[in-house]
């Protein structure tokens, strides 16, 4: 069986397959284009081999069908042609306005003539019928009427669908989003290419055109899907990770599945928004997710410090939240938060333990939640009153309240620790408000007696406080004392009992202008 020279032979150029023809005595006197030389010579069936030698042969022994003249001019004329279209423009992948408008028009026009062949099948069953009932006569005057007919129609189908095709690949390229497609710029010149042949190209030139322009018009279409889905499942997989360490997607989904329904209806510009929707909406689910994993980390260490405060050993609970803070500082939320878990369960496990063992904690921790919340509540609330975002710990608060309902001390410490690190944090900024607004009023004329500075407030309490260095002062029958502020003797935990540390604190007390 001979070798199929096709590939081989669109390698070569024109005078070389006219030199293989002349060898075969193939006749290409009516070719015009390229693949009409190589169609005539792979018809004859010639292996590589025989294209070949049929070269060489030329090579070293000018055949005689091709005078050495004749071959030396068909080169020049190549290279003439060579250059002529390389000093040629880069041809416009738009049209002209005008011409745009042109044939725009004639598509319109051409759309609405749609062909019908029903015509054509009704003459074409009844010129059979006369021939089997022997009217042969009718017969051919039927079939050649057919015939025409037929020709008629089919040169308004080609206008038809060239037309159909046109504007089909000119709305595709216009609902791509930009960027999406790897053929975009091969599809414009396409269209544009197809617009002038439609317009005032031959038959052959509006075909070549059309093939070309639904081929890529096709092409585009598949990368186009085929980067869509990429894109969708790649936004599944992302979400599928977030959802691993507890992030709410379900804004997201939502977003992806009405993009669904947009491609579907073919409305691409509107899938691209909504893609874009989903993807921010589920890195801000994200952020979000990932501010309450960092605060997380706040309550778990205010659990530890709670269980170590009642005597408990958490040096291996604070060495796996150091790794856990690790592994969220990697972005490793889901091992961070299944981690962060753990520890808080050892911590509030050991801190039960010490209180089962030491009954007297519990009565003492239940009456420090207790006072956290009588205290740090009416400061909270003037907080919020001022405008300062103070959401969190009030949501502590309904916690330590909840807990304390229900007897579980061991989440009302910690809740309670936490509110107490997050309001005093805040008391410069709330002193700030406080000034601002006249609440407080600055003592003339008086100095902290603690570090010297001029800047002594009284509080409507009566209370006095230093804004430099905190220390806080009030009054009581005539007589200035110092409140103990970062946690009151009485709340005190320790291996010795709270009333023996209320009797070492009178000890403390100094005599002067002012007693502290």
């Amino acid at each position: 069986m001979a070798q199929d020279s096709g590939h081989f032979l669109n390698e070569l150029p024109i005078w070389k397959l006219k030199l293989v023809a002349t060898e075969y005595r193939i006749d290409v006197s009516s070719c015009r284009y390229k693949r009409d030389f190589i169609e005539k010579i792979r018809a004859k069936k010639l292996t590589e081999q025989q294209v070949r030698s049929a070269l060489a042969k030329a090579k070293n022994e000018p055949s005689p069908g091709i005078a050495p003249s004749r071959e030396l001019a068909e080169v020049q004329d190549i290279g003439r042609d060579i250059e002529k279209i390389a000093r040629r423009p880069a041809e416009p992948t738009e049209l002209p306005t005008e011409d745009e408008k042109s044939v725009e028009k004639h598509i319109d026009e051409a759309l609405t003539m749609k062909p019908s062949f029903f015509g054509v099948d009704s003459i074409t069953e009844s010129a059979l019928n006369k021939m089997i009932v022997g009217d042969y006569n009718e017969a051919i005057r039927l079939s050649r009427e057919a015939r025409m007919e037929c020709l008629e129609s089919f040169s308004t189908f080609q206008v038809y669908s060239a037309a159909v095709s046109i504007r089909a690949a000119d709305e595709l390229l216009a609902r791509i989003p930009d960027g999406k497609g790897k053929l975009d710029s091969h599809l414009r010149t396409a269209v544009a290419g197809a617009k002038r042949a439609f317009l005032g190209g031959s038959p052959r030139q509006r075909e070549e055109a059309l093939e070309s322009l639904e081929t890529l018009a096709s092409k585009t279409y598949s990368a186009f899907i085929a980067d869509t889905e990429k894109e969708e499942s790649e936004l599944k997989d992302l979400l599928a990770d977030y959802e691993s360490f507890g992030t709410r997607t379900e804004e997201s989904r939502k977003y992806l599945e009405i993009a669904a329904s947009a491609k579907q209806a073919f409305d691409f510009t509107q899938y691209d928004r909504f893609m874009h929707d989903a993807r921010e909406e589920a890195d801000a689910a994200r952020d979000v997710r990932k501010n309450e994993i960092d605060n997380a980390f706040h309550i778990v260490r205010a659990s530890a410090a709670e269980a170590r405060d009642v005597g408990a050993d958490t040096a291996s609970v604070e060495s796996n939240l150091g790794e856990a803070r690790r592994a969220f500082e990697e972005g490793a939320f889901k091992r961070a938060v299944d981690l962060l878990a753990a520890v808080e369960r050892a911590a509030d496990d050991a801190h039960l333990q010490r209180i089962k063992a030491r009954r007297e904690l519990e009565a003492r921790q239940t009456e420090k939640a207790g006072f956290t919340v009588r205290k740090y509540g009416p400061i909270l609330k003037e907080a919020s009153g001022y405008g300062m975002n103070v959401q969190e710990s009030m949501a502590y608060m309904d916690n330590i309240s909840n807990s304390l309902s229900r007897k579980d001390v061991v989440t009302a410490a910690k809740y309670a620790r936490r509110v107490r690190e997050k309001t005093d944090a805040m008391e410069k900024n709330l002193d700030q408000k406080r000034l601002e607004l006249g609440v407080i009023k600055h003592v003339e004329d008086a100095k902290c007696g603690k570090c010297g500075q001029a800047s002594l407030y009284v509080y409507p309490d009566a209370n006095q406080k230093c804004l430099e260095c905190g220390h806080t002062f009030t009054t009581e029958a005539g007589r200035d004392s110092e409140v103990s502020k970062p946690v009151p003797n009485e709340l005190k935990l320790g291996g010795a009992p709270a009333k023996e540390e209320l009797q070492k604190a009178p000890e403390k007390k100094k005599r002067g202008f002012l007693k502290w």
